[in-house]
């Protein structure tokens, strides 16, 4: 009765409803000072275990959603055995005795009611909950005109967004707001409450009930058969869009209604027209993708932080660099040209006095030289030592003839093959001693004999430390005489050289200056399984069998972005141009247009590959996840200085910058226990311009390749596993273990958890920010391998380190300016304007 004190804190003050889960009173609470509703079960039905169960589940479930569309739920209790639970008093009406009292909400204010319907519905279902018995009479309108979600009585935890209920359990309801699925008994999903939001949509903005049957079979064959009344023949001021997207909700079959609520939302008149594609089942054109999404960039106190820490990570390269990698602790004082001159001296010395008709270099790492250094007692001296063996060479070939590499012009060690009398190959330290040395026997007269003093000068050793041994080795030229020594290394104690050399007709056909380190060699890693190269290659032309069907199906069908593919293919046909160009040993034309157009074929190839992957995959990803290729599609239509584009290259730039600093502690702890220094920077760019450019190419051709590849690979993964942290775990191990390399890492463990640890970030950012923050992120990622600056100034690995940090640092910068969008870096003072 009202007047009534229960449990010493609730004042009643009068009874507002009875129902099927029972009785709702209208209370103080003196405790807290304000008006709440407090819900019994009916007395019958609190002896009845099952339904005191449902009761408490009612708490648990609601308490879950916190929204101010939903029904706040507070407290539960009992009094004299008769459970209650205290939630939020709305002061207002239901929205089922407001349409019966005003017949329609006003077309306006129907549209703002279905918004706030759909945010209140979409943050039960991102809690996991299924009301299941959303009606206009579990909808309350309070006294501010807000609409307020009630009764989650019939609800329960469905386990996620993708689960559902089946059986008896999803026949409770009311029948006249249930989907076909749930008036037959099947599954109920978040798709069912779409449906029930649908019915409640089509009654707020007629006036009317969408179906009038007389029991529940006809009613599931109105349902079934889609025979609603036009909403616009009942109200003439219904826009078309409210319809279309109340009618994809009440479609019968559920895998057709929009996903979510959100996506309702979106779909109404002035929400996200990608979104409304969505929601109305229709495959968004890559011109709606690209015109969808912010037009603004990032906030300043998200860009500031970003291009900070990309700054921060880019200069901290030096210090880390210095610190893990051995080329930086040499002197490195002679440049490519002086090694290659060294080269021709000492070729010269030994009987090949006439000058090559053609030459070429390149500059290796001497990793098995640094591995055993590591393997020397400690303390490990590695200033000292990279004094005395410089850890790069310098490989020199020499030609009588044109060096002329088929089929593309990249020569390499055997390429071209060896075969002309003369031909020669000079390995050169970076101190300008050799290393190795290999000459192809000339049928020239015989001379003087080159003495063994000469080739212990080349070498920088002194003979007379050295002792006469058998020799090792059968060389693969021919030679009269072969000849070995051993020694101690004048500098680095434990070390002790081999030296090696073979003649024919006086002149050096060989000699070799092995370095022997003492103990056992560093273990082989165990190689890549054989299972997975196998399961690699089979997938591959499983990959590529299907996408070329798939290519064929969109392309039929018209799905396909057929602009994008083609500009994307056009990208990887100019980028392959330009790695060639810094890839190909030059010479005269009529020898390089065969060169040039097989290795045109292989860009075609590349990039005919990555337009069948396009054609075949892009559809799939703008049906389901557009929003991840917003800003990829501005980029493909040549919006470079759009705001979102810049944005998401400048958080691909710092969560790069960010991963590669990270992925760097295990080596500043492994020289921090002297067990190894890193060989690891990559000169290629330091030979000179073209072949500058030509590694930033790669970098782009690599990154366009993995991000697109590993972007459809995760998506695979998402619509296989249909959970992103799953999606993410697993395209995390498969990247890592896809990886030939980690199987030959001396620490196995701490290999692969950085490599883990890499791709799932990497993977959080594609699920989270799309496919320009990936790209762009892969690129910083494998850019800083020519970041080839140290303390050295004035080395000539400084220059092209210099240009590649400059280039990630202006990227960097371009994109924050980019974000700005049409924001202003320093706000002008309000003040001071006249």
């Amino acid at each position: 009765m009202p007047g009534t004190l229960l449990a010493g804190r609730y004042r009643i003050l009068g009874l507002l409803g009875r129902g099927g889960m029972g009785e709702v009173y209208r209370a103080t609470d003196l405790m807290l000072g304000q008006s709440v509703a407090l819900k019994f079960l009916p007395e019958e039905a609190a002896r009845d275990t099952r339904l005191i169960e449902r009761f408490q589940g009612e708490v648990r479930v609601a308490r879950q959603v916190s929204h101010p569309n939903v029904c706040r739920v507070y407290d539960i209790g009992q009094i004299d055995g008769m459970p209650f639970i205290s939630m939020e008093y709305v002061d207002g009406e239901d929205l089922s005795s407001l349409l019966l009292r005003i017949g329609r909400l006003p077309a306006d204010k129907a549209l703002e009611t279905a918004r706030k319907l759909c945010a209140g519905l979409a943050a039960a279902h991102d809690r996991g909950v299924i009301h299941r018995d959303l009606k206009p009479q579990n909808i309350m309108m309070n006294k501010r005109g807000e609409v307020v979600i009630m009764d989650f009585g019939l609800a329960a935890v469905a386990g996620g967004l993708s689960g559902g209920l089946s059986g008896p359990e999803a026949r409770n309801g009311t029948p006249a707001y249930m989907s076909p699925e749930q008036l037959k008994g099947a599954e109920v999903t978040v798709r069912s409450d779409i449906y029930a939001l649908g019915l409640v949509l089509y009654e707020l903005f007629t006036g009317k009930r969408p179906y009038d049957a007389k029991n529940i079979r006809h009613l599931i064959d109105l349902q079934e058969s889609l025979a609603l009344a036009s909403m616009s023949s009942i109200a003439p001021d219904v826009d078309p869009a409210v319809e279309k997207v109340i009618r994809r909700c009440l479609d019968p079959d559920p895998a057709r209604r929009p996903a979510n609520a959100l996506s309702v939302s979106a779909a109404l008149p002035g929400g996200d027209p990608l979104a409304e594609a969505l929601a109305a089942g229709e495959m968004p054109s890559p011109e709606l993708v690209a015109a969808s999404g912010k037009v603004e960039g990032l906030d300043l106190k998200y860009s500031i932080p970003l291009l900070v820490v990309t700054v921060l990570c880019l200069l901290a390269t030096i210090p880390i660099r210095m610190h893990t990698n051995s080329l930086l602790h040499a002197p490195l004082d002679l440049p490519p040209d002086a090694l290659q001159s060294k080269a021709r001296e000492i070729a010269a010395s030994f009987g090949y006095t006439n000058r090559p008709a053609d030459t070429a270099l390149s500059i290796q790492k001497r990793t098995d030289m640094i591995l055993g250094m590591a393997r020397l007692p400690k303390p490990l001296k590695w200033d000292e030592w990279m004094a005395a063996e410089s850890p790069i060479y310098a490989s020199v070939r020499e030609s009588p003839s044109l060096l002329i590499a088929q089929p593309t012009g990249e020569v390499t060690e055997d390429n071209p093959p060896p075969v002309v009398a003369g031909m020669l190959q000079a390995n050169i330290n970076g101190d300008g001693r050799l290393s190795w040395f290999e000459a192809v026997p000339l049928e020239a007269d015989a001379i003087p004999p080159v003495t063994p003093e000469t080739v212990f000068q080349a070498a920088g050793f002194d003979s007379a430390k050295f002792t006469p041994k058998a020799p090792e080795y059968h060389e693969r030229f021919a030679h009269d005489e072969q000849l070995s020594w051993t020694g101690p290394h004048p500098s680095i104690p434990g070390v002790t050289v081999n030296i090696d050399a073979a003649w024919w007709k006086g002149r050096v056909t060989m000699a070799r200056a092995e370095l022997r380190f003492p103990g056992p060699p560093r273990a082989a890693g165990n190689p890549q399984p054989a299972w997975i190269e196998w399961l690699i290659t089979v997938a591959n032309a499983i990959g590529i069998f299907f996408g070329i069907l798939l290519a064929r199906r969109n392309w039929r069908t018209a799905r396909s972005d057929r602009k994008g593919a083609l500009r994307l293919a056009w990208v990887m046909l100019i980028v392959g141009f330009v790695i060639w160009l810094g890839k190909v040993h030059p010479v005269p034309d009529s020898n390089m247009l065969p060169m040039f157009f097989t290795a045109a074929g292989e860009w075609l190839f590349d990039a005919l590959l990555m337009w069948m992957l396009y054609l075949a995959l892009e559809p799939a990803v703008r049906a389901r996840w557009p929003h991840s290729i917003v800003s990829w599609n501005r980029l493909l239509a040549g919006k470079w200085l759009d705001a979102q584009v810049g944005s998401h290259i400048l958080i691909g730039a710092a969560t790069g910058t960010a991963l590669f600093v990270a992925a760097n502690i295990p080596d500043l702890w492994q020289v921090r226990s002297h067990s190894t220094l890193d060989a690891g920077l990559n000169l290629t760019a330091a030979l000179g311009t073209r072949q500058w450019l030509q590694v930033n190419a790669l970098q782009i051709s690599s990154s366009l390749a993995v991000g697109l590849v590993g972007f459809f690979v995760i998506f695979g993964l998402r619509v296989l596993l249909r959970r992103d942290i799953l999606a993410a775990i697993a395209a995390a191990l498969l990247f890592t273990f896809s990886r030939p390399d980690i199987y030959d890492a001396p620490h196995l463990a701490i290999t692969l958890t950085v490599y883990i640890v890499l791709y799932s970030a990497l993977i959080f950012t594609l699920l989270r920010f799309g496919l320009v923050a990936t790209i762009a992120a892969v690129f910083f990622i494998n850019s800083y391998q020519y970041i080839t600056v140290g303390t050295a100034h004035l080395s000539w690995i400084t220059p092209p380190g210099l240009a590649t940090l400059t280039l990630l640092l202006g990227i960097a910068v371009f994109a924050f300016w980019r974000s700005l969008g049409s924001r202003e870096l320093i706000a002008g003072n309000p003040a001071c304007n006249g």
